[in-house]
C-alpha cells in the first residue's frame, strides 16, 4: 500500500470535515446500527430453535441453584432448617422466620422463575418440533425440554402451597389456569416427564446422561406420591458415580451458595441452636462436625465474626468454590431412593445396608470436594429410629440441592408426624418472637390478576 505524503494528508481532513458537516456526529455515532424490532421471522428457524433450549437450559438454572442472586435452592433451605438469615432484608428475615407475605419480593422472584423455565421449555419444544427436519438431535433436544418442565412443575408442586395455577402464554398472550393441589400438580410434571423419557430412546452417551436425569426426577415425582417401589426400580440402573452438573464461572455466574454466604454472609450455615437457645426439630448442619456439610466457625464462637447483619455470628460453607459445579441430580440420589423404599419396606438392614455403602466411599458433592469416608452406621432398632436416621443422613448428603423442605413435608404427610415435631420450633433469634407456621410457600401476589386464582394456606402442608 502507497504511504501518505505528508502534503495529501491536509487534503483528507478536509474532505472528511466537509463530509461531516451535514450531520451530528454524536447522532450517528449512537444511532443502532438495525433500527426497529425483531420481528417473528427472524427466531423463525432451527438455529432459533436451539438458542431458545439454551435459553431455556439457563431458566433451568435461575429455577434451581439460582446463580449469584439465589435461587430456590437457597430459599427453600432458608425457610427449612438449612440456612439462617445474617441479613438485612426482611423478606429473608421473614422467610426463616417461617411467616412470609405473598408480596415477598424474592419470593416473587423464585415463583417467576419456576414459570419462565416452564415457558422457556415450552417455546423451545413448539420450535423443535416446527423444525425437526432441521435439527439432527431433535429427539434429544425435545427430551431434554420436556425434563426441564416437568422437573419445575415438580418443584412448584413440592415447595408451594396446594393450590398453584400452572398457566402459559400463548402467542404472548397468558392463560390463566385454576390452581391445581399438589397431587394434580405433581400429576402434570410426571406427564410431562413421562414425554421426555419417550424421547430419550437413543444409546449415545448424551441420551443416555439426560434419560438419567429423566428418571431421577420421575423418581422423585414418585416417592412424593407415595410410590416408593416404583421410584426405586427407576433408578436402579443409575450408578452411584452419575451426575447432572450445574456449572458456574466467573463470566457466567457464582454458585449461589458461595455468594451469599463466602461473600456477602447474608447466609449462614443452620444449626440446632443459636442465641435464643434451642431450635427443636433442626439438624445441627453448622456444629454436628459432618464432613458432607464442611463449615468454618461456629453458630456462637466464630473465628470469623459476624455476618452480614453485624449481629448474628457466621458460619461459612466450604463444600463449594465460587465456580465450582454441583449436580443437580446425581447417583447419590438414587440411592437415597432406594434406602428410602427398604425404610418403607420395614427392612432396616436393608436401608443401612445401602446407607454404608455411600459413607464407604467418598462421594462427589462439587468439583472441588467429595465426602470422606465415614465410619459405618448401626442398623436402628425401631421404626421411628429408622426414620430418623434415613432423613438425618439424607439431610446431609442433599444439604443445599433443594430436597430438605420436600421431605420435610413428606415427614408429616407420608410419615404421619405433626409440622410442629418436623419444622424450627422455638424462639426466633432476630425478632425473640415464635418461628410462624408456614410450612410452605405461598403463591405469591403474581397470581392476583389470574381471575380463577383463589388463595391456598401455607401453614397446611
Amino acid at each position: 500500500m502507497k504511504k501518505l505524503s505528508h502534503s495529501a494528508r491536509p487534503v483528507i481532513a478536509v474532505a472528511l470535515a466537509m463530509g461531516l458537516a451535514g450531520c451530528n456526529l454524536k447522532d450517528t455515532l449512537l444511532e443502532p446500527q438495525q433500527p426497529g424490532v425483531i420481528q417473528p421471522d427472524a427466531v423463525e428457524s432451527a438455529v432459533a430453535a436451539d438458542a431458545l433450549r439454551k435459553g431455556a437450559l439457563g431458566r433451568l438454572k435461575d429455577a434451581t441453584e439460582g446463580g449469584n442472586g439465589g435461587g430456590l435452592w437457597s430459599m427453600s433451605g432458608l425457610l427449612a432448617d438449612e440456612w439462617k438469615s445474617g441479613d438485612t432484608f426482611i423478606q429473608r428475615v421473614e422467610t426463616d422466620q417461617r411467616i412470609i407475605q405473598n408480596n415477598n419480593a424474592e419470593l416473587i422472584d423464585e415463583f417467576r422463575a419456576q414459570h419462565r423455565a416452564r415457558q422457556g421449555a415450552r417455546d423451545a419444544i413448539n420450535a423443535i418440533e416446527k423444525f425437526r427436519a432441521f435439527i439432527p438431535a431433535a429427539d434429544l433436544y425435545a427430551a431434554q425440554m420436556w425434563w426441564v418442565m416437568g422437573h419445575v412443575e415438580m418443584q412448584l408442586a413440592e415447595n408451594w402451597c396446594s393450590g398453584v395455577p400452572y398457566g402459559i402464554t400463548l402467542d404472548g398472550v397468558p392463560t390463566y389456569s385454576a390452581p391445581r393441589s399438589m397431587a394434580e400438580g405433581l400429576a402434570l410434571a410426571m406427564s410431562h416427564l413421562d414425554s421426555a423419557l419417550a424421547y430419550a430412546t437413543a444409546t449415545d452417551t448424551a441420551t443416555v446422561t439426560h434419560m438419567r436425569a429423566i428418571q431421577l426426577s420421575r423418581a422423585r415425582v414418585l416417592v412424593a406420591q407415595g410410590s416408593f417401589a416404583a421410584a426405586a426400580a427407576a433408578v436402579t440402573a443409575i450408578p452411584t458415580a452419575y451426575r447432572y452438573l450445574q456449572t458456574h464461572s466467573l463470566t457466567t455466574a457464582d454458585v449461589a451458595a458461595w455468594s451469599l454466604n463466602n461473600s456477602q454472609r447474608r447466609w449462614v450455615v443452620g444449626d440446632s441452636f443459636d442465641v435464643s437457645g434451642l431450635i427443636a426439630n433442626a439438624i445441627p448442619f453448622a456444629s454436628a462436625g459432618d464432613l458432607r456439610v464442611r463449615v468454618q466457625g461456629t453458630s456462637i464462637n466464630s473465628t470469623l465474626n459476624r455476618a452480614f447483619d453485624n449481629s448474628t455470628w457466621f458460619v461459612q460453607q466450604t463444600i463449594w468454590a465460587r465456580s465450582d459445579a454441583i449436580p443437580i441430580l446425581s447417583g447419590v440420589d438414587a440411592r437415597l431412593i432406594e434406602a428410602e423404599e427398604r425404610l418403607q419396606a420395614n427392612d432396616f438392614a436393608g436401608m443401612t445396608t445401602i446407607l454404608n455403602a455411600l459413607r464407604a466411599a467418598p462421594q462427589f458433592l462439587g468439583s472441588t470436594y467429595s465426602s470422606p469416608v465415614m465410619a459405618a452406621l448401626a442398623t436402628p432398632g425401631s421404626a421411628a429410629a429408622a426414620r430418623d436416621l434415613f432423613f438425618r443422613e439424607k439431610a446431609f448428603w442433599q444439604f443445599g440441592r433443594g430436597y430438605r423442605l420436600p421431605d420435610m413435608r413428606r415427614l408429616v404427610l407420608q410419615y404421619g408426624l405433626t409440622p410442629a415435631q418436623v419444622y424450627p420450633t422455638g424462639t426466633f433469634f432476630k425478632t425473640g418472637q415464635p418461628y410462624g407456621t408456614h410450612v410452605v410457600f405461598p403463591v405469591t401476589t403474581d397470581e392476583d390478576p389470574n381471575p380463577d386464582y383463589a388463595t391456598c394456606d401455607a401453614s397446611i402442608p
